[in-house]
Parts: structure tokens; C-alpha cells; sequence
């Protein structure tokens, strides 16, 4: 939903309700000039964007009446598109990638044809964002480099896990032609698409534990299949701000092993159009309540101040969040002088 769409909306239930209309006033005049509806783009609802979304919006909700700060979540098309939204002014606070973040503040990559995106501004690190490529249990693949001639899907236009996708087709010389067929669904559409025995690899980007591989592992008999050491090697000698990490052994049946993969933070960003005393109290919302954060999904369990403030840092921080750690005594990675 867009900023003028989103005015449009709250000044019809503000019309709609007359003993209100002194706060209507000033919500017309003032709250999104003022930064005071934020909205919060996610991913699908069946990824682990929408429900860390949810969480943290809910942290920002809880203190509204003193801050004056509302957060609304909205389902989305993913990390691209979340940047993409970003700059149009459709969203005002998003989770992405971290390389992607990047990738858009220098016009880098895929945002190399649409050029720079200067403004973007870092808020938190939030968790790890494995690379997972699944298989049916009974599949003969045993390693990326087996999927030649299966039915692939590589994700939607605008997810991380598509930029990835066509990454790896990229380091590994792979073409469409090489396939028996190469979708290009997205999470949810998928994950029904392999359950029913339609696909037979997916590749998949979001933080573990998720409602997603539950289903897709347990419920359909799933595995993950590892990325060799060499691909690794080569999807970072393209992609420096990828990195190896493991999708933890006995987590599910049908994978008693550690699966090496690859990697990177989930960050949240926003514009740095965004009032500075919105994103401090954004700030403040997030990092005075990192036990209550690490209970809003399995993903941000290992959440920590330092954490979320230093790791997976590639693009400059928001000046409210800079603000707030300073007056809290926070150190936090400095990039492009911030």
C-alpha cells in the first residue's frame, strides 16, 4: 500500500468517526509528515521475513502511546522488491539481504540497470539467512552439482532467494536449456508445487528454523542437499558478502548431519527521508528489548545488541539509530562515515 493510498485510508476511518475528529486533525496535518505510521514490508506469510516483521512491529505497537509511533506489517514480494519499495516511498521500514543492501546502496548487481540507492540506511542486524536447496528424501542428488536436467524452481523476480539463484547459474555456467523445466514460483506456491510432486529442487533463502521447511521437510519428505566447498569458493569470489555457514544436523529427520551452505544477515532498512526521532524510537523499541525480540520467532533466538550492530553492516546506519546508540553507550559498526 502506498503512502497516499495509506492517508487516503486512514482519513476515511478517521471521517468515520466524529467524537474522534480532534485526533483526526492532527493525524491529517501531522502523522506521516511526521514519520508516525511506518510501514513494515515483509515477505510472504509463509516466509520468516513476515513473522520477524510481526515482532517487531509489535515491539513498536507496544510503546506507541508514548512514542507515538504505529508500525504496520505488509506481506511483500521479498528483498528486492522491499528495496524497491523503499525508494519509491511504498514502504518506509523493510527486511532484506545484507549483500543485497549493499548491492542497492553502490547499484551493484541487479541494481546495477536501475543505478544507486544513496539513501538507504541500516536500522538492525537481525539473523542468519541460509541458502537452503531441498530435495525429495527419495531423490538420487546428493550435492548442488546433481540438479542438471531436473524440474527447478529458482524463485520469484524481486526474492532473495531468485538473486541467488541466478547467481549460482552464473558461477556454475548453467542455462535454462539444462533443465527439464525451471520455474519460477514463489514461497508459498513452491512449496505445494513440491509437495505434490511437481518440482523436484527448490532453492530457498530465509532464516531457520521456518514454518516453511517444517512443512516442506517433515510434511513431504524433504532433505537438503549440500553446496561442495568448491561452488562455495566461487559464489563468494563473486558475492564477497556471502558467507559458508552450516544448516544445523538433527534439526530434521531426514538430515542427521551438518548441511554446508552459504549465507548471509537478514538486515532491517530503511530511507534516510525518515525522521530522525522516528527511527530512534524505532531504535529503542528493538534494541532496549532484546529478550522480548528473541521471543518473537526461533530465528532471532541468538539476537544480541552487539550482534545486530556490527555484524552484516555493509551500508551506513540511520542517523536515529547512530543518535541512539551514542546516548547509550552502544558501539556499532561505522561504515561510509556514519
Amino acid at each position: 500500500m502506498g503512502r497516499q493510498k495509506r492517508m487516503k485510508f486512514a482519513r476515511q476511518i478517521c471521517l468515520s468517526i466524529l467524537p474522534v475528529m480532534v485526533f483526526c486533525i492532527g493525524l491529517k496535518s501531522n502523522a506521516y509528515a511526521d514519520g508516525k505510521f511506518v510501514a513494515l514490508g515483509t515477505s510472504s506469510k509463509s516466509g520468516v521475513y513476515y513473522p520477524v516483521g510481526q515482532g517487531i512491529c509489535g515491539l513498536i505497537n507496544s510503546g506507541r502511546n508514548v512514542h507515538l509511533v504505529r508500525c504496520l506489517p505488509y506481506a511483500t514480494g521479498g528483498s528486492i522488491y522491499n528495496i524497491q519499495a523503499l525508494q519509491s516511498g511504498e514502504l518506509d521500514v523493510a527486511i532484506t539481504r545484507a549483500d543485497l543492501a549493499y548491492l542497492a546502496a553502490t547499484g551493484q548487481g541487479v541494481f546495477k540497470a536501475t543505478g544507486a540507492v544513496p539513501g538507504l540506511r541500516i536500522l538492525a542486524s537481525l539473523y542468519d539467512n541460509p541458502v537452503g536447496v531441498i530435495v525429495h528424501k527419495d531423490s538420487n542428488i546428493q550435492n548442488i552439482t546433481d540438479v542438471l536436467g531436473t524440474r527447478i524452481n529458482i524463485g520469484n523476480v524481486g526474492s532473495g532467494k531468485r538473486d541467488f539463484s541466478d547467481l549460482l547459474f552464473e558461477v556454475m555456467g548453467w542455462q535454462y536449456s539444462d533443465f527439464e523445466s525451471v520455474g519460477e514460483m514463489s514461497t508459498s506456491k513452491m512449496g505445494k508445487a513440491f509437495c505434490a510432486g511437481d518440482t523436484d529442487v527448490l532453492i530457498q533463502a530465509m532464516g531457520i528454523p521456518a514454518k516453511f521447511y517444517d512443512n516442506i521437510i517433515n510434511n513431504c519428505d524433504g532433505r537438503f542437499v549440500p553446496i561442495s566447498s568448491d561452488v562455495i569458493t566461487k559464489l563468494k569470489q563473486k558475492a564477497p558478502f556471502l558467507e559458508a555457514t552450516t544448516i544445523p544436523g538433527g534439526m530434521y529427520d531426514s538430515n542427521p548431519n551438518d548441511v554446508s551452505t552459504i549465507g548471509t544477515k537478514a538486515v532491517l532498512v530503511t530511507m534516510d527521508r525518515l525522521p530522525e526521532n522516528t527511527v530512534y524510537q524505532i531504535s529503542a523499541s528493538i534494541y532496549s528489548h532484546i529478550k522480548q525480540l528473541r521471543e518473537k520467532h526461533a530465528s532471532l533466538k541468538t539476537a544480541t545488541i552487539e550482534l545486530m550492530a556490527n555484524m552484516g553492516i555493509y551500508v551506513p546506519f540511520h542517523q536515529g539509530a547512530v543518535q541512539y546508540f551514542k546516548d547509550n553507550g552502544i558501539s556499532f559498526r561505522q561504515v561510509g562515515g556514519s
